[in-house]
Formats: C-alpha cells, structure tokens, sequence
C-alpha cells in the first residue's frame, strides 16, 4: 500500500523515485556546468568574511549546547556514586591557585550569561524591535559588554 497510488482505506500516497532525476528540465546541466567551473553547490562558510552577527549567532548556538551539557553533566552527577556532593569535593581538593581558578571560572561562566543575556536580545526580536542594521550591532556588542561584566561579577563573587 505504501508504494502504490490506491490503499484499501482510499488515502492517496506518493510515488517513491530511487533515481536521481532533475524534475526541472536542465537541472543536471545547471550542475555539471557548476562543477567543470569549479564552483561550490552552495555558499559556504569559506567564502564569507565572518561579522559579528554571524559570530554570535554560532556563539548562541553552542553555547546553548553548552548549557544542555551542563545541565545534562550535573544531573548525571547527581546519581553517580558518592553524589554530586563527592565530586564538588574532590574538585576543590584539587583546585589550582586562587588567580587560576578565577580565570577558570570566568572562562567557563562567560558562554552561558552570554547565552542567556543574548536571551533577552532574541525576546526584543520576538516583538519585531532592533532590526536595523546599526541597532543589530549595538545590541550586539552591548550582549558582549553586559555578558564580560555580569561574568566578572559571578566568578568574584563565586
């Protein structure tokens, strides 16, 4: 029933193609004078200079990853034997210096209250405000400031 256009409950369903057949007429001539050129499928990352609303578009991204991660990783921690209580432990017990360990944890802190400030830039977005090019870069640079300063803080206070 899946392959055929007629079911016994009526539904109508698609023909299923193996080939690599173009339905445009003259698609694969498209690509095949692409490829002699020497030319990329498509645009990629290659060819682009990088800017910062690209940079922190990725930014965002991983560090929303990150986040997962993190949230994932402590979680896990929590049912590993001793608990998460073992494991905080024998972190501090091996603990570089005190200088180290601020840079450690502003190195680690910097991606997710950038994650979440830029947060607050999306929600602004969400109600169709800052679209212009120079409020993009404004708002832009001013996540990274807010983000670098909010870091500080939570590692001097940590």
């Amino acid at each position: 029933c899946m392959l055929s256009t007629r079911c016994p409950s009526g539904l109508a369903t698609r023909y299923l193609s193996t080939t690599s057949e173009y339905k445009v007429k003259g698609t694969q001539e498209f690509f095949d004078k692409q490829k002699v050129l020497g030319r990329p499928m498509s645009p990629h990352l290659t060819i682009y200079k990088p800017q910062l609303t690209s940079l922190l578009s990725i930014s965002h991204r991983v560090s929303g990853a990150g986040w997962g991660v993190l949230i994932y990783g402590g979680t896990l921690l929590t049912v590993l034997p001793g608990g998460f209580s073992h494991y905080v432990h024998l972190a501090e017990t091996i603990a570089p210096g005190a200088g180290v360990m601020m840079a450690l944890k502003s190195i680690i802190l910097f991606p997710f209250v950038y994650h979440s400030v830029n947060g607050f830039r999306h929600l602004a977005w969400d109600i169709g405000k800052g679209f212009k090019i120079a409020e993009v870069y404004k708002s832009g640079w001013g996540v990274v400031a807010i983000s670098a300063v909010i870091s500080l803080i939570i590692t001097a206070a940590l």
